[in-house]
């Protein structure tokens, strides 16, 4: 039978992997909000320049609240947990389809 500490530590892992995953998500987003901006293959029509720095300070804000709440679960739980299979997903630009 599992301990309560252990339980505990196993429930607070959980939270922190699940954690890590939403930050990798908002920091794909946020990326791609920054390489929507910058790259006029990817740049939608009838977007102004203001909504697309609106768009990024958004995504970067999103990013940084879930950053700080993985750290937070982090510093709890007291070690880094192992990835889990999280990981960035591939990238999708049109324009880096013809390099190679």
């Amino acid at each position: 039978m599992a301990k309560a500490g252990e339980r505990r530590d196993s429930a607070l892992e959980s939270q922190a992997v699940s954690a890590h995953r939403a930050y990798v998500e908002a920091l794909a987003s946020w990326e791609r909000a920054l390489h929507t901006a910058s790259c006029p293959a990817c740049w939608p029509e009838g977007t102004t320049e203001e909504q697309h720095l609106l768009r990024c300070a958004s995504a970067e804000a999103v990013k940084e609240r879930r950053r700080v709440v993985f750290r937070d679960l982090c510093d709890e739980l007291g070690y880094l947990p192992d990835g889990h299979g999280v990981a960035l997903p591939p990238e999708g630009c049109p324009s880096a389809s013809g390099a190679g």
